[in-house]
C-alpha cells in the first residue's frame, strides 16, 4: 500500500479525482469542405472566404 504521507502518493490520490477529458469534436463538428475549393467552412457560412463559391445551409437531422 503507498505511504499517505508520501507527497507522491497524495498527487496520484488527486489526480484520479480529475479524470481525463474526452477530446472534444465539436470543432470537427463545425467545419465542412467547400464544394468549390474543398477548404474548410463554418457550417453557417454562405459564401466561401477562400474561393467565393456559394455554400448551401444544410440541416442536420
Amino acid at each position: 500500500m503507498a505511504n499517505p504521507d508520501h507527497p507522491g502518493g497524495a498527487l496520484r490520490r488527486a489526480l484520479r479525482l480529475f479524470p481525463r477529458r474526452r477530446p472534444d469534436d465539436l470543432l470537427e463538428r463545425s467545419l465542412r469542405p467547400c464544394g468549390g475549393c474543398g477548404e474548410q467552412v463554418h457550417v453557417f457560412a454562405e459564401i466561401c472566404r477562400h474561393c467565393g463559391h456559394t455554400l448551401d445551409l444544410v440541416a442536420a437531422v
